[in-house]
């Protein structure tokens, strides 16, 4: 036992030992270093924007829905909301590469590594070489240069387990074009029709099998129009402002309705 608590002593002393030795030489290089000391001042007159995503993910109930509505789908009905962000954080982007492009510039003009103030004495000029090489790349800067939206749509059980998934990344070439396309409206209508259908396969799929029950069970799992009930009586989920008319996915504007209720009623409310 004693011996092991030796050699766990020895093991801590020589880390101790080689951690101070390293922080001797990071020491040195920092208070030394010419090229380290020139691109402080170049880092220190350029700001960059790193506050930029804004990825989106949502999570089906139904598989239904699921395969149905594609990660494009899910972006358009998403950019109603969002396209100002969206537009604002590209704009930031392309400053981005624009001072990015002068950054680099200035970056090669750096003197040669291996240039210190003082003589580095018994220090290993190697390993000095090696640790002033890492500690320059820490400090370069690398900012978001290019603008990337995932959009990630998982499948799950009723309960939450998820059991896939699928994503696509969208580009500033991919989304303006989009946002384009959404803003050719007429009054509260897109006049678009993809764009239309994108938008009502989305909000059509924020009726999630756990809303589905919730609504039925709200209805006493009845007919709303004819108070048809029962086993073999097959229940539905219907919008009384229709989707194609404005109507939203919410509780208010949900009701209950047998089939035949539903094929009658079709877009009228």
């Amino acid at each position: 036992m004693l011996a092991i608590v030796i050699a766990i002593g020895a093991v801590l002393a020589v880390i101790l030992l080689l951690q101070a030795r390293q922080r001797k030489y990071a020491d040195f290089i920092l208070k030394n270093s010419l090229c380290l000391k020139q691109l402080t001042e170049i880092n220190n007159r350029y700001t960059f924007y790193s506050d930029i995503n804004l990825n989106q993910n949502h999570t089906y109930d139904n598989e239904n829905f699921f395969n149905d509505i594609s990660c494009q789908d899910f972006l358009i009905y998403q950019l109603q909301f969002i396209k100002k962000d969206v537009i604002d954080q590209i704009k930031k982007i392309r400053i981005n590469g624009r001072l990015y492009d002068k950054y680099l510039e200035e970056i090669a003009t750096i003197k040669q590594s291996g240039q210190f103030q003082t003589n580095a004495g018994k220090l290993k000029v190697e390993k000095l070489l090696i640790l002033e090489k890492k500690l320059i790349e820490e400090q370069i800067y690398h900012p978001i240069i290019q603008f990337i939206l995932t959009v990630t749509l998982y499948c799950s059980t009723i309960n939450g387990q998820i059991y896939n998934s699928k994503s696509e990344d969208f580009y500033d070439s991919d989304i303006l074009p989009l946002i384009a396309r959404l803003n050719k409206k007429r009054g509260t209508y897109f006049t678009d029709r993809e764009i239309w259908n994108a938008i009502c396969r989305v909000e059509r799929g924020k009726v999630s099998n756990k809303m589905r029950f919730s609504i039925y069970a709200r209805d006493g799992y009845r007919c709303c129009r004819c108070g048809a009930a029962g086993r073999f009586v097959q229940l539905e989920i219907d919008h009384i402002i229709p989707i194609a008319k404005g109507g939203k996915s919410t509780y208010d504007n949900l009701q209950t309705l047998c089939h035949n209720c539903n094929v009658e009623k079709g877009d009228k409310y």
